[in-house]
């Protein structure tokens, strides 16, 4: 598949069918996150396990519910709620000291996650950029799962699978104001 198609397919998945996601197409999504064009450190741990999924998605509605943040905890008092939305695979992406007062390590990592979207778009795999599930990892128990290297702190995940039958249409998508500077 060509970059600019897998651009223009791409959109975030919230509704995951059963099927698990093949360990060489979690290996390509994996390299295209370590591809990204960053100028800084970042670590990537893997879920792809339905327990270790189910015990992410649960922490998360609970970190998200004590997270003081208005809009997450509006999400996790919602019944039946899944921050994580059945994916089969779940990729975090952390970075030494967390947020940093500029946003360098949020681009970081934002950078690796779009390259992994557009590789799973690429590889005919939903895939859902996630910020509110992070708030799982202040569950001590679930955070060591992470194994994360000294000073290291999650930001950003990417949810992966396949998309589920009857998920939503994605809505229209309109352009961005563009102004040509002379």
């Amino acid at each position: 598949m060509e970059i600019q198609q897998a651009i223009e397919i791409r959109r975030s998945i919230r509704a995951y069918g059963d099927r698990p996601v093949e360990r060489e197409k979690l290996e390509a999504v994996l390299r295209a996150g370590n591809q990204a064009p960053i100028f800084g450190r970042l670590h990537m741990s893997v879920f792809a396990g339905p327990e270790q999924l189910q015990a992410v998605d649960a922490a998360a509605v609970a970190g998200m519910a004590r997270s003081g943040v208005p809009f997450l905890e509006n999400l996790a008092a919602q019944e039946g709620y899944h921050p994580l939305y059945g994916a089969a695979a779940l990729v975090v992406l952390s970075a030494p000291g967390g947020l940093d007062e500029k946003g360098f390590n949020m681009a970081n990592v934002s950078c690796a996650a779009e390259n992994m979207l557009l590789a799973a778009a690429g590889l005919g795999l939903g895939s859902c950029f996630l910020m509110g599930p992070m708030a799982a990892f202040s569950d001590p128990a679930l955070r060591a799962r992470l194994e994360l290297p000294e000073g290291y702190e999650p930001l950003v995940g990417v949810a992966l699978g396949y998309a589920a039958p009857e998920h939503p249409a994605a809505p229209e998508r309109t352009d961005a104001g563009i102004t040509w500077c002379r």
